[in-house]
């Protein structure tokens, strides 16, 4: 009797685990169920295990997340990079419609400048037509200001969209860190965390869609351990760095990113490729800071180009021309790191030189031991040392990669890529070792370009120089053009101290061919007593050969004449007074439209590169969104055909813990009708 009531309690016991596991099990599919659509939870399962001899019946190990850490990974470094390229790709179409625009493109706003030009040289005695080109240059100057106060308000919005994004950043890893403690309280307890740990991958699934991270679990715990960037530690355990945002050392205009680890801080910016934070960053210095720059150097060359045509010029008053836009080429700037050890003279600065040679880029001066620098130009990497500028001689005249240098006083003057860039000291002491300096010399060239007249009759349309063959010539002379000098020759020696007295105020020059094909040529400003004319490499013009169709140099402009001269032909170069229908100059200032100013490129031409490119880089953009979506929709779809709830299998699962119940709730039942019949049976 002993026996079998021992037999009866077991039987007992077996079937209530069999029916504490069916509950459990149905709470766990219940739990599931109810969880379906909840963000980032890992569908959990009972772990079961038979009790060994001489116990028997079944045990519940635990209540286990289902999780492969490999897909969940891969689920993680795709959404890093979607976002990335959904920031990048977002910035760069903003761009593109931004100078592609018809509304908006310098492009039609340089076409209707040109346009407008055109009518001063049909009609260059036209006031109305002189105030539309007025009105069209200040159009376009406006075109320019707007399109860089665009490019300036979409750097800001990126900033702000940085700073916010590295403020959520510090939040998550704070939450993870959190966690960890939390997980490792509870496993030490023995108790289920397995919401925690849910918790827990998804604010890392929002720290990489944020800025990407690598995940490593720690030996022989819970813990789960981020690094950043190149390996740096983002949380280690129940630690957590603080991630930085400043503006930007020493590019106001630019962000610094630093990782605060205790009392040490690590510059990451140029580390973070992936998540939104590296999508802004790189749509930064790949698209949108070019673009800046290329925007300024279109602005300072055409500005220059324009001015420099229209200087050779008189108005209808006939009055030598003023500037037809202001001047950008003293608009750059110099900035020193917060970190040098020998602070910058504030009269160190950057001057634009020679356009033909500019580049649309910044460059960095590092100083190293000694007299040593090197010089970066940032727009292709390329890394110039002193070893490439050779010593500047002693003339005012511009020369490309050269240098003047004084160590001990802290000077140091570099001429590269058509810019003039003057460092120095503030106290004159030699520059520190690493000291490093940033120059822009185009950056800023757009935001303030202006029409420098204030009315149409300025516009300098005609030649200040007139040329007249003689009415009794015998030969076959015509004078084919008459070029002014550019203003950049004025102060050389033998050359003239300004326009005006290149041409307004020089005597008249008349030439005579002798016999023997050779000119001589006088100052005849007094007509009865004429003298040796003296050109501007202070030569006598006297028996000087003529060939055909080979310009002649005098003080301020150069003729070129063509034809067969006949003994006693004359021809009559003198001040261009009362021109008011001469278009030459207004000719010249309307074939810049299509002159090769930029890098054997026009201005619209340039400009048409420029849109090329950015929006080459929105379409590739948005192929990469295209396949990087496709990637992490993969990846989330093996991630939850792992980890995800299915209602088909829970609804299984349910119907089999329900069957398992009954089936328990039967046995206790039969158990206790056969130990009743048994005891009725012997009368116990």
């Amino acid at each position: 009797m002993q026996l079998s009531r021992r037999r009866f309690n077991m039987t007992i016991n077996i079937a209530l685990q069999g029916l504490s596991v069916a509950q459990r099990g149905f709470e766990v599919a219940s739990n599931n169920i109810a969880n379906v659509n909840t963000p980032g939870y890992s569908r959990q399962q009972v772990e079961l295990t038979s009790r060994s001899a001489p116990e028997q019946g079944v045990q519940i190990v635990s209540i286990n997340r289902v999780v492969d850490l490999f897909s969940q990974q891969q689920h993680w470094s795709s959404s890093a990079a979607f976002q990335s390229t959904d920031a990048f790709a977002f910035y760069a179409g903003q761009l593109d419609n931004l100078l592609a625009n018809s509304t908006t493109s310098l492009s039609a706003s340089l076409d209707q400048f040109f346009s407008a030009l055109q009518t001063g040289v049909d009609d260059p005695s036209s006031i109305p037509n002189r105030e539309l080109i007025l009105a069209q240059a200040e159009a376009t100057a406006e075109r320019f200001v707007e399109v860089d106060r665009q490019l300036r308000s979409q750097n800001e919005a990126i900033n702000t969209k940085l700073s916010s994004a590295t403020g959520e950043v510090n939040q998550m890893t704070k939450i993870v860190a959190d966690l960890n403690e939390l997980i490792r309280l509870a496993d030490s307890r023995g108790e289920p965390a397995n919401e925690l740990k849910d918790q827990r991958d998804q604010m890392i699934m929002g720290l990489s869609e944020k800025l990407g991270v690598t995940v490593q679990t720690g030996t022989g715990s819970t813990d789960i351990n981020l690094y950043v960037g190149n390996g740096q530690p983002l949380v280690i355990g129940g630690n957590a760095s603080t991630i930085t945002y400043s503006q930007g050392d020493p590019d106001i205009n630019d962000v610094d990113i630093h990782l605060s680890i205790n009392d040490k801080r690590i510059k990451i910016d140029d580390q973070i490729t992936d998540g939104e934070i590296g999508g802004l960053l790189r749509i930064k210095d790949e698209l949108l800071i070019p673009t800046w720059n290329e925007l300024g150097r279109l602005a300072i060359v055409f500005s220059d180009t324009m001015n420099a045509q229209h200087s050779k010029g008189v108005d209808i008053d006939g009055r030598m021309a003023n500037d037809l836009f202001s001047d950008l080429k003293n608009n750059g700037e110099v900035r020193a790191f917060s970190t040098n050890q020998s602070p910058m003279s504030p009269l160190s600065d950057v001057v634009i030189r020679d356009t033909s040679l500019l580049n649309a880029s910044d460059y960095v001066v590092k100083f190293g031991e000694g007299d040593t620098f090197t010089v970066t130009r940032k727009s292709d990497g390329q890394i110039f040392t002193q070893d490439d500028f050779s010593a500047r001689s002693g003339t005012d005249v511009y020369q490309d990669m050269t240098l003047e240098q004084d160590v001990a006083n802290g000077t140091l003057r570099i001429n590269i890529d058509g810019v003039d860039i003057s460092l120095a000291t503030a106290k004159g002491e030699p520059f520190g070792e690493n000291d490093q300096v940033l120059v822009m010399p185009v950056r800023t060239g757009a935001e303030s370009l202006e029409v420098g007249l204030k009315s149409g009759r300025e516009l300098a349309f005609a030649s200040p120089v007139r040329a007249e063959t003689a009415e009794d010539n015998l030969g076959t002379l015509s004078v084919d053009g008459i070029i002014i000098q550019e203003p950049s020759n004025f102060g050389q020696p033998g050359s003239v101290v300004s326009m005006e007295q290149a041409v307004v105020n020089n005597p008249p020059v008349q030439i005579v061919f002798n016999a023997d094909g050779t000119y001589d040529a006088f100052d005849v400003s007094d007509p009865n007593n004429p003298i040796a004319y003296v050109f501007d490499d202070g030569s006598a013009a006297t028996n000087r050969t003529y060939t055909e169709g080979q310009p002649i140099q005098f003080n301020g402009f150069t003729a070129t004449i063509s034809g067969k001269p006949s003994v006693n032909d004359k021809i009559d170069f003198s001040a261009n007074t009362g021109a008011v229908s001469d278009n030459r100059n207004a000719l010249q200032l309307s074939n810049l439209q299509q002159a090769e100013v930029i890098e054997g490129a026009s201005y619209q031409d340039n400009y048409g590169r420029l849109i090329e490119r950015v929006g080459t880089s929105a379409s590739v953009a948005n192929i990469n969104l295209q396949a990087n979506e496709a990637i992490m929709l993969n990846a989330e779809s093996v991630r939850n055909g792992i980890s995800g709830v299915n209602l088909d299998e829970e609804a299984a699962d349910i119907i089999k813990f329900q069957q398992q119940y009954q089936a328990a709730s039967q046995v206790i039942n039969t158990a206790r009708n056969l130990f009743e019949t048994l005891l009725a049976s012997t009368g116990g």
